[in-house]
């Protein structure tokens, strides 16, 4: 049974793809309880979660719940559409071997879609997939994403867990710093004695991650005041005008108490604003980037080296490309990351 879930995933991600969205699996979602002691409890998740920026940053995202038994359409539909409207997911996906009519039609009614295994299988035909070939190269990457985390997560649990559970958890902006503090600390030159595939590819899911988060702010900036972007970013960039102005209060006041003069802008903000600033002006080879680098990183990886096909850097315009590698210049300055990481990439 578990066996046919994974694939129904697998082939969900598949069609994700030819949707032209970037892909994660099993995204969990977490509460906090503060009842006696403090703890957090992963209550739920989402199967496949996808996203996709479209030209003018604005995003999509979807959601899939995947589950192989033949029963319990609607109890399965109605659990899954408290996820969906909690992770305020655009479109949704029941996926099942079997699926009751009643079920379809109140799933459509609310912005669902259900398909059926053989269904599923259907469209991706119609779409021109080679389903089983696709399905074991799916399946050889997600063997690799999984053997990586769980090897990483023995060197550096706090990194790996914040990227696999915490970020997907946390408010937009918080990822962003969150993000860097915690890259910087992974990431020191004594702990890079030797740069292996394993940190290359932990960083290259990290930069996609970031790319996701600091468009997704740039797409809220744009709404917010397109014509003075740079001003509009830096208020997203702390959750807020309201927000902002609380946090330099504080700041100020934190100061003349200890008769210091700490900045509070984060050494990091205006190279990011201005990396983000260029990137607004020129949306649609923006919202590629994250795209980008999840087929490197998904692609480009063997057991021992790493080799990025030129093949792929083909499908994206020159300037998708520049502003990846302006992302990594600037995480690699940020954070201390060691030059070698990303590379491959940057010689590109």
């Amino acid at each position: 049974m578990e066996n046919k879930d994974h694939n129904l995933k697998l082939m969900c991600k598949i069609l994700y793809a030819k949707m032209g969205y970037s892909a994660h699996y099993e995204l969990k979602l977490r509460t906090k309880s503060y009842i006696n002691t403090f703890k957090v409890h992963d209550v739920s998740d989402i199967d496949v979660f996808g996203y996709n920026f479209n030209a003018d940053l604005s995003i999509i995202t979807i959601g899939a719940e995947c589950k192989s038994g033949e029963t319990n359409a609607m109890d399965e539909f109605y659990k899954f559409l408290g996820i969906s409207k909690y992770y305020n997911l655009d479109k949704a996906y029941l996926i099942k071997s079997k699926i009751h009519q009643n079920a379809r039609q109140i799933a459509a009614a609310n912005n669902f879609i259900c398909l059926t295994e053989a269904e599923l299988r259907k469209m991706l035909i119609g779409l021109e997939v080679d389903v089983d070939k696709s399905l074991k190269i799916e399946n050889a990457k997600f063997q690799k994403w999984t053997s990586y985390f769980n090897l990483y997560k023995k060197k550096n649990e706090k990194l790996a867990d914040y990227l696999s559970l915490d970020f997907w958890n946390k408010e937009n902006w918080r990822n962003i710093h969150n993000i860097l503090h915690i890259l910087k600390q992974s990431t020191q030159p004594e702990l890079f004695k030797e740069v292996t595939l394993l940190d290359k590819y932990i960083l290259y899911y990290a930069t996609e991650l970031f790319s996701f988060s600091i468009l997704k702010t740039a797409s809220e900036a744009i709404v917010l005041n397109y014509a003075d972007f740079d001003s509009a970013y830096i208020n997203c960039l702390y959750g807020g005008a309201e927000a902002l102005n609380e946090k330099r209060r504080i700041h100020d006041a934190v100061n003349i108490a200890t008769q210091e003069n700490f900045k509070f802008e984060p050494d990091w903000q205006s190279d990011l604003v201005n990396i983000c600033s260029r990137m607004s002006q020129s949306t649609y080879a923006a919202s590629l980037v994250p795209k980008l680098i999840q087929e490197i990183y998904e692609n480009s990886f063997f057991n021992d080296k790493m080799k990025i096909d030129p093949k792929i850097l083909k499908k994206y315009p020159d300037l998708t490309r520049k502003f990846t590698q302006d992302i990594m210049y600037f995480l690699r300055n940020a954070c201390e990351i060691d030059e070698k990481v990303f590379d491959d990439f940057m010689k590109l």
